[in-house]
């Protein structure tokens, strides 16, 4: 009778110990064994965050969400996130909150990114932040602008050289009868150069062939001026044609120009996020190669996930 008590009382104490020990441990899992300080943000849209959602710190886990309340005020509605943070850990003002995904298949979290500032946030102030960023969307507005641009300015000055481009055709065409009306003069002063070389040599009976040739040079003369006239004159109504385009399209120019620029400014301001998202991707790609290249069943079975209350580790 004795040495069942005794058996009793030492599985008892085991149990109780055993208990003890998971209470702790369950305690520290969920992060409830630590002291936190508390915080909060504000973003326009919270799709895929909920009550628990991991915070993470430059991608380490500091703390979890704590309560998701929408509030509408006079100009804007929006949502107050209460985040819990370590009691250890300081956080720089500039600071900035982004939400974001961890992996490919992971839950969205947020990801804080440390600032630069010597002074550091309070406990119970908030912690700037911004909305996640759809690289896509992005990208297609700046597509949408370009093509503004291209069907608003740069068409019409292109339809504008297209006809400057015309009349540099035509006097194309005209060179070379020009360059043919030059060749032939050169060779009829040539060969008048030879015949009077000749007739001096000979006699002075073929003075009335050298003056039939001098004049049929000179008539060669008169037609060169004629031609060198035209071409002046083409010359002339191109450059006046250049300088009417040019100040026909001044305004279009300065608009092309204004339209580019504010493109620029636009896919300057979304550098950072693109940048963000584009590494994001590339993690997540990586991550997913890894999942199938270990297991292909995945497709069809799917993976299955762990509740995001279970201590909020991923």
């Amino acid at each position: 009778m004795r040495d069942s008590r005794k058996h009793y009382l030492v599985v008892g104490t085991f149990l109780v110990v055993l208990l003890g020990t998971l209470i702790v441990w369950l305690g520290m899992l969920s992060g409830l064994s630590q002291a936190t300080h508390q915080y909060y943000l504000e973003f326009d849209n919270v799709m895929g965050l909920t009550e628990g959602a991991q915070i993470l710190y430059e991608g380490y886990p500091v703390g979890e969400i704590e309560t998701i309340r929408f509030t509408r005020g006079p100009t804007a509605a929006g949502y107050r996130l209460g985040i819990s943070i370590r009691e250890d850990w300081n956080i720089p003002k500039d600071s900035l909150a982004i939400i974001t995904q961890a992996g490919f298949l992971s839950a969205v979290v947020i990801d804080i990114h440390e600032g630069h500032s010597p002074q550091m946030l309070r406990p119970g102030e908030q912690i700037p932040s911004q909305g996640a960023t759809n690289i896509l969307i992005t990208m297609a507005s700046v597509a949408n602008q370009l093509g503004e641009l291209a069907d608003t300015s740069l068409k019409p000055l292109l339809d504008n050289l297209t006809d400057g481009t015309s009349s540099l055709d035509t006097l194309a065409q005209d060179a070379p009868i020009i360059l043919g009306n030059l060749k032939t003069f050169t060779t009829h002063l040539n060969d008048t150069t030879e015949q009077l070389h000749t007739l001096i040599e000979q006699s002075g009976g073929h003075v009335d062939t050298i003056l039939n040739d001098v004049k049929t040079a000179s008539g060669n003369v008169s037609d060169l001026t004629t031609d060198f006239r035209r071409t002046s004159k083409r010359l002339d109504r191109l450059v006046f044609s250049l300088n009417g385009l040019l100040k026909k399209n001044q305004k279009d120019i300065d608009h092309s120009i204004n339209d580019l620029h504010h493109t620029l400014e636009v896919v300057a301001s979304h550098v950072q996020e693109i940048s963000y998202n584009l590494e994001a991707t590339t993690r997540n790609m990586n991550e997913l190669t890894s999942e199938l290249r270990q297991n292909p069943g995945v497709i069809i079975r799917g993976k299955k996930i762990r509740d995001d209350h279970d201590g909020g580790n991923y």
